[in-house]
């Protein structure tokens, strides 16, 4: 974890102070893997660092129990795109992960459990343990410690609260949080962990408690947005 440091200002990789300018592209989103050295490349050109990805559980774990990593669903290539570009990543495996998806990539399986989803749940934590494991597993072979691009993991996404809405978080969300971030460290995770909060209000953040994670953002969308008024 000592490649990938940082102060109040920015990231330090190997030392080098870094500003984490990153662009978004999914895999899954153009399943064609000769095809993601250029899509690198160009955000490269344009003037970006990193680049942040999704993987899509509901995806790669459509059958219970097997979790797809071959094909146009293996990394390996993307990752080997992202360090010839000269590209940081940040991975994002949730295992939710909102990005505009059916179950926001939960699978469709775990929609028949008569339990709360993304609770504390055993029935719901179990099921992500097989993803996350494996996921885990192929995020930590590429970290910058084994010469690959990935300098940040995501454990979850936009897990927190909403103006208005009950108190957050509490202990079992504490608990699904430690939970996901300790399933990704066992599988090998070592680069520091952030969190993006939508309510700027500290959730997850260093020192903050059971659940905290290493660097703390904030999911912010400066002009905010109008799902009513497109303009």
């Amino acid at each position: 974890m000592d490649k990938v440091t940082w102060d109040e200002h920015s990231l330090f990789v190997r030392g080098e102070r870094i500003f984490f300018f990153s662009g978004e592209f999914h895999p899954f989103r153009l399943p064609v893997p000769d095809l993601w050295l250029d899509v690198f490349q160009k955000i490269k050109a344009l003037g970006f660092s990193g680049v942040s990805f999704y993987t899509d559980w509901g995806l790669l774990e459509g059958d219970r129990g097997t979790v797809v990593t071959d094909g146009i669903w293996s990394l390996d290539k993307f990752f080997q795109a992202a360090s010839e570009a000269g590209i940081y990543l940040l991975a994002r495996p949730g295992p939710y992960i909102n990005a505009e998806t059916a179950a926001g990539g939960l699978p469709g399986w775990t929609l028949r459990f008569n339990v709360m989803l993304r609770s504390a749940s055993p029935e719901y934590l179990n099921a992500t343990q097989n993803y996350l494991a494996t996921l885990g597993k192929a995020i930590a072979d590429a970290q910058i410690t084994n010469g690959g691009p990935v300098i940040m993991v995501q454990p979850e996404n936009e897990y927190t609260s909403w103006p208005g809405a009950n108190p957050f978080p509490e202990q079992q969300n504490r608990e699904v949080m430690a939970f996901t971030e300790d399933q990704l460290r066992d599988a090998g995770v070592v680069v520091p962990l952030m969190v993006n909060d939508n309510f700027n209000a500290g959730y997850w953040a260093p020192g903050s408690g059971l659940g905290a994670v290493d660097l703390y953002g904030i999911d912010a969308y400066p002009l905010r947005y109008d799902c009513k008024t497109c303009s």
